[in-house]
């Protein structure tokens, strides 16, 4: 049975590498019929906390991502104790007395003969009755064979080798008792029957020490996959210089996890069919194949996931589906309105925002009566001409139904019998309208607006321009 795994720290937000990988680990497990996952790697209790824990799962459920089993490390440190004793028992494990300061004045002998620094192995001869009775504080080091060269078949990269002389033995339990990484995933991929590691390739040089682990536990070693780095458009790796980088920023933005989940599929992942882009998750979990990972890193292009998710806004959500996405942008912006003018105004202004948050500046003259005008708008408006195009609208209009129809043969009559251009009562129209110049057209404005709101609207201007 095929089960892998995502297992972030929680310290910090998702960024969009983790959520790529958390995304690929998804669709692995799914599309085999397998179990997906989701452990929160919690050891490290200075730089846990629980606030980005909740964020995690919180970013994590918006994107789509269902997980099968649900972990704790900080609630697992009895069965680390466990193997961390088993591992000293069959002479694996040993404990260590060497101070902090100890171990920087060998670091800084290596650095000055200009050789790679490994620890030196002066404590490997001490047992646990040796540092107990002393009361002293020590960590546990796994005892590494020395002059073994660790290969193993990556599902992305193909057969990496490294020699375990690169590294020496290495700190698996702190001197406070609590595990460290390279132990305790060992330990938690092998109980949970976790058969596909997939993640970022800056682990690669961790796979060697936890193969050792799993070896010298008697564990089977799971199938390794190391996806390759997202990059920034300038080609470095991805980071806050090149803006967003967080799920939560670009959930708070008002982008689809539909959109987004899609898109962080495409980075690093070739579909069989080309040329398409725009996917179902449930399509995504019928294609997704390891086999069509790329071995060179994806580029992030801002742009794309922000056309992508216009075109999601566009032609594939159902208008129900936008109006639940987008309600909660318009109740933070103080809008009221019932579901079905909300309805009513995505039927015919749907194309005019390509994220939610911008959608609330550009649906805004649907829901604002109380127009504050541009200082462009009132340079339209303070003319006598916008007065009469205001006027005339009005007496046309009397006893007639309000459509973008009609306001387009009022327009056509407006310029014979006021000998005006197209562009003088256009633009009279959208100012008195929505106090600018550019936004979404006065046609559809009028489609969907109510009359009297719409008179509401003239006769304010008229009030506040003559």
């Amino acid at each position: 049975m095929v089960v892998s795994r995502f297992a972030p720290s929680p310290t910090g937000y998702l960024h969009l590498g983790n959520a790529r990988t958390a995304i690929f680990s998804y669709l692995f497990a799914r599309h085999h019929g397998g179990k997906f996952i989701l452990r929160i790697e919690d050891t490290d209790r200075e730089r846990s906390s629980k606030e980005f824990e909740e964020m995690l799962l919180r970013d994590l459920e918006w994107l789509g991502i269902e997980w099968d089993e649900f972990y704790r490390q900080s609630e697992r440190f009895d069965i680390y104790k466990e193997y961390a004793q088993r591992l000293i028992e069959s002479g694996w494990a040993y404990p260590c007395v060497c101070t902090p300061e100890e171990l920087e004045e060998e670091r800084k002998k290596a650095e000055e003969k200009g050789i790679p620094y490994r620890y030196s192995g002066k404590c490997r001869h001490m047992s646990l009755e040796d540092v107990k009775g002393k009361g002293i504080p020590y960590t546990i080091r796994f005892r590494v064979p020395e002059g073994e060269v660790i290969t193993f078949e990556d599902l992305i990269k193909g057969p990496i080798s490294i020699s375990v002389d690169d590294f020496g033995d290495f700190v698996i339990v702190r001197s406070d008792g609590s595990p460290v990484y390279n132990f305790v995933v060992v330990v938690d991929d092998a109980l949970m029957g976790v058969s596909h590691v997939i993640r970022g390739e800056d682990h690669i040089p961790n796979t060697p020490k936890q193969i050792l682990i799993y070896r010298a536990l008697g564990f089977e070693v799971p199938k390794f996959a190391h996806l390759p780095v997202i990059l920034g458009p300038d080609r470095s790796k991805l980071s806050k210089r090149h803006g967003a980088v967080s799920v939560k920023n670009y959930r708070e933005e008002g982008f689809l996890p539909q959109a987004m989940f899609n898109y962080l599929c495409l980075l690093g992942w070739s579909p069989p069919e080309e040329g398409r882009e725009i996917y179902s998750k449930e399509e995504l979990i019928k294609l997704f194949d390891l086999k069509d990972v790329n071995d060179s890193p994806a580029v992030f292009d801002a742009q794309k996931l922000r056309w992508m998710n216009g075109v999601y806004i566009r032609e594939v959500l159902s208008l129900e589906e936008l109006a639940k996405e987008l309600t909660p942008f318009l109740e933070r912006a103080g809008y009221s309105f019932d579901k079905d003018y909300l309805l009513k105004v995505l039927q015919r202004a749907r194309d005019a925002f390509e994220t939610l948050s911008e959608a609330v500046d550009r649906l805004k003259p649907f829901f604002v009566d109380d127009v504050e005008y541009s200082e462009q708008a009132k340079g339209v408006l303070e003319n006598q001409t916008a007065m009469q195009v205001l006027e005339y609208v009005l007496l046309k209009l009397e006893g007639e139904e309000l459509s973008g129809q009609k306001i387009k043969e009022v327009a056509k009559m407006a310029q014979k019998e006021l000998g005006i251009k197209p562009k003088d009562f256009w633009h009279t129209l959208r100012a008195a309208l929505t106090g600018e110049l550019e936004g979404v057209g006065v046609d559809v404005l009028c489609d969907v607006l109510p009359k009297d709101r719409f008179i509401k609207r003239i006769e304010r201007a008229l009030k506040s321009f003559q």
